[in-house]
């Protein structure tokens, strides 16, 4: 009954045409499961001829030779099948790093030896088949020692799969674990019953299914640039650290890909970072092992890799002498290959999936201005990881155990020749870390949505601060105030500026409120109502942070602002002629429709000098005093007064 194997071929045939169809060439699981599917062609097509040769008896001489030639192949590479699985299924589980042992390479090595053994001596001995024109194919006396050494294959797989749970998802467990059952159904039904050859055809479903619900293209690739995707990264980072796998990660980062991908359009920008794919490939590696690529928008490359570390000290100077030359005509036209690139040990380096991708986002950041490959190891141990690490507890902590403090710099009144105000800046005081500037943690509260129970503090702190103090004694009319978009946007923000007002006896004019531009840009019906509520409440605001951002001089005019406080950039660029005349301009134009400002950053005597020849109102900087506590702070004021 050959009509199993018939349906078996247009089945393997059409598995693989759809792999390639939708691009399922690259990566090592891919790759085996490709193997995998073609072997088992190999062999359904082997079994076939094994059938049709042998239909009427007695055999030909040339029936028979044709006949023994089918029965080799279908045994040799069926059983090749069998351990081309395994390691399909170890490479889905990123357990890959086991065969660095030897002894593990040679037991999985031995039972494919000795079927490649006992087929190499049947010639001579006819121990495992014979072929004779009287009776066709027959078994022999060592036929279930091949069966024997197979299913060692195939007893160690369903085991591994059984165990193999909590690295996959639980119906990509199941396909695995059916197409090991049925296999194994087929196995042992064709063994007693060799007339109904249903092993390949079983395979065949088995295989299929496995492509439908493991081999998912558009859940594993970005088919856009040809490279494994970043949610791919992501999973196979933690089966890597599950696994205890001793991989290197080299994170390649295209820093001006915005700007390319803004040059290009979509279309050519993937086709650039497909042929960076590509290149990438093509390398010939010496001593790495199961090298995979990984795309994350907009332009980072994530390659993994097992084997001889030594051999990627060398990437940078590969990535543009191998790489960027197959880019040359993109260079043609602009394009620089500027690639970053972070070299970590995993899990030696960093033990944590959340470590590893926040220095893969951020290594640039701890060494701007190196050239070359930077090495996590020459990272992980400075404190600034080590607290970017552990921010989202520093900052539980920072409100569970108020570790927040208050630091306040002076705002110095040009045409007054005084200290008219001051701006409430917060700071960290961690017991394990110690001070941590905001510039830090800042961000990274607002991604965790830590923002508003910080600000929550900073206002309380401040109105406690403005109570305690006598203002008008230190000669300040004000204390300004950060408010973080997050803040700007609940309903409740009035009724705390209302509740804190009343807590703390706090005049509302002594309270200017700074919102950056960003609020304003993402202004919604929430932060317009807040806005006004507070204005009509007393409290003013100033426009923090002007000249970073996209507010035209039409827009500031409408917005309802006591003060503008310009950017410490736009000082920065002063030296130059341009410069100066963009900064003296926009003096003009915010007076011209009566909004006072306030130049921040002023380091230096000259720069105060050319801000005081601009006659601009206030300025902010670490010339008149770095932000300083609330008790240096009144001493410095009281000394600045009494001269």
């Amino acid at each position: 009954m050959y009509y199993f194997d018939v349906c078996a071929i247009p089945l393997f045939l059409m598995i693989l045409i759809v792999c390639y169809s939708r691009k399922m060439t690259k990566g090592n699981a891919n790759r085996l499961f490709l193997l995998m599917t073609f072997l088992s062609l190999i062999s359904a097509l082997a079994d076939l001829g094994m059938v049709i040769v042998a239909r009427q008896l007695p055999l030909t001489e040339t029936e028979c030779v044709l006949e023994a030639a089918f029965a080799y192949a279908y045994l040799l590479f069926h059983n090749i099948t069998n351990a081309v699985l395994l390691l399909f299924l170890l490479s889905l589980t990123r357990m890959t790093s086991l065969f660095r042992k030897s002894w593990v390479k040679l037991g999985f090595i031995l039972p494919n030896a000795v079927i490649f053994l006992l087929l190499l001596q049947n010639p001579f001995t006819h121990t495992v088949f014979t072929v004779t024109p009287e009776a066709g194919y027959s078994r022999s006396i060592l036929m279930p020692l091949i069966y024997i050494m197979a299913g060692i294959y195939g007893i160690g797989g369903l085991i591994y799969c059984m165990f193999s749970g909590r690295f996959l998802a639980r119906n990509k467990w199941v396909s695995l674990l059916c197409m090991y059952l049925l296999s194994y159904a087929a196995v042992v039904i064709q063994f007693f019953r060799s007339e109904l050859l249903l092993e390949m055809f079983f395979d065949g479903l088995g295989i299929m299914g496995v492509m439908l619900s493991v081999m998912r293209p558009e859940e594993r690739m970005d088919s856009m640039v040809g490279m494994e995707s970043w949610k791919s990264f992501q999973e196979d980072l933690s089966k890597i650290l599950r696994s205890g796998e001793h991989v290197q990660i080299v994170v390649i980062r295209l820093p001006n890909s915005r700007e390319i991908l803004s040059y290009l359009g979509d279309h050519q920008y993937n086709e650039y970072i497909s042929l960076i794919g590509n290149n990438l490939q093509g390398l010939r590696w010496k001593h790495l092992r199961g090298v995979e690529l990984y795309f994350e928008r907009p332009g980072t490359i994530y390659l993994t890799a097992d084997g001889n570390d030594a051999e990627l000290e060398s990437i940078v100077e590969r990535l543009h002498s191998e790489v960027g030359t197959g880019l040359q005509e993109y260079a043609d036209n602009g394009v620089r290959f500027e690639p970053q690139v972070c070299l970590i040990h995993c899990p030696d380096d960093l033990q944590k999936a959340e470590d590893i991708i926040s220095l893969s986002h951020r290594f640039h950041l701890f060494d701007a201005h190196r050239e070359g490959l930077i090495r996590a190891s020459e990272i992980v141990h400075s404190r600034v990881f080590s607290i970017e690490s552990n921010m989202e507890e520093i900052l539980k902590r920072a409100v569970r155990e108020h570790h927040i403090q208050m630091h306040y710099q002076p705002i110095y009144n040009v045409r007054a020749g005084r200290f008219q105000s001051a701006e409430a800046l917060a700071r960290i005081v961690d017991p394990e870390y110690g001070l941590i500037s905001p510039a830090i943690f800042i961000p990274a509260a607002e991604e965790t949505g830590l923002i508003i129970p910080i600000g929550d503090e900073v206002l309380d702190q401040v109105f406690r601060f403005i109570s305690e103090q006598n203002l008008d004694a230190l000669g300040l009319d004000y204390i300004e105030i950060n408010l973080s978009v997050a803040q700007c946007m609940q309903r409740s923000l009035p009724e705390k500026f209302q509740r804190l007002k009343e807590k703390y006896g706090v005049d509302p004019g002594r309270v200017n409120l700074e919102i950056t531009e960003t609020t304003f840009e993402n202004i919604s019906e929430v932060v317009s109502e807040n806005v006004n509520e507070l204005i009509r409440m007393g409290f003013t605001f100033a426009l923090d942070d002007y000249g970073i951002g996209y507010s035209s001089i039409q827009r500031v005019n409408h917005l309802p602002l006591k003060l503008i406080k310009i950017d410490k950039s736009m000082l920065d660029e002063v030296s130059s002629r341009s410069g100066r005349m963009i900064l003296e301009h926009t003096v003009r134009m915010m007076q011209s429709i009566d909004k006072q400002l306030v130049v921040e950053g002023a380091e230096t005597r000259d720069a105060v000098d050319i801000l005081e020849n601009m006659d601009c109102d206030f300025i902010q900087g670490y010339f008149f005093s770095r932000p300083l506590p609330a008790e240096e702070f009144v001493t410095f004021i009281q000394k600045q007064k009494s001269r």
